[in-house]
């Protein structure tokens, strides 16, 4: 079996607010509402090897999708979670953002925004049955809405996976 992905990180500024968008905006079931941990609560010492010597708390909530795509939000509180400087740098190695695949873009586009979202690009039309937007949630992740799977962004829904592969 190939892997799936099993659930995303996200470190946010509040728990609560993060809580309330990703539940309005993407429909997202709470699984565990907002939780405080410490170095003096369970799972403490499978935390800090994780997170390193540094880590002494955060509030931590489970939220999951109807495909039971989970959903973990952090709120790091000491350290204390800080914003990035420029949310989006792609340039950079490691992860550079989340596309989650949506139904209506213009309607979660909109609630996105009114919920207190960014929206960081035009909508774009990749092929016929997939249309894109990059986002930000409120505390700088980027996020991309799209309109078809990945095989329908990527046109190769019919096609061998390493057909164009690059040597």
């Amino acid at each position: 079996m190939s892997a799936i992905i099993n659930h995303l990180g996200i470190t946010v500024g509040d728990i609560h607010a993060a809580v309330a968008f990703y539940t309005s905006v993407f429909d997202l079931a709470v699984l565990v509402p907002p939780q405080f941990h410490s170095t003096d609560t369970p799972a403490a010492e499978r935390r800090r090897d994780v997170f390193g010597p540094h880590w002494g708390g955060m509030k931590l909530a489970h939220l999951a999708n109807d495909a039971g795509m989970g959903f973990e939000l952090f709120e790091f509180v000491a350290p204390a979670s800080q914003p990035a400087q420029d949310a989006f740098e792609y340039w950079r190695q490691g992860h550079s953002h989340v596309c989650l695949t949506v139904a209506d873009l213009d309607l979660v586009l909109a609630r996105l925004i009114k919920a207190g979202g960014k929206q960081r690009s035009q909508i774009h039309q990749v092929n016929p049955q997939t249309r894109i937007v990059y986002c930000e949630d409120p505390w700088g992740a980027v996020l991309e809405l799209s309109t078809g799977t990945y095989h329908q962004l990527t046109g190769t829904a019919h096609e061998h996976p390493a057909r164009n592969e690059v040597k």
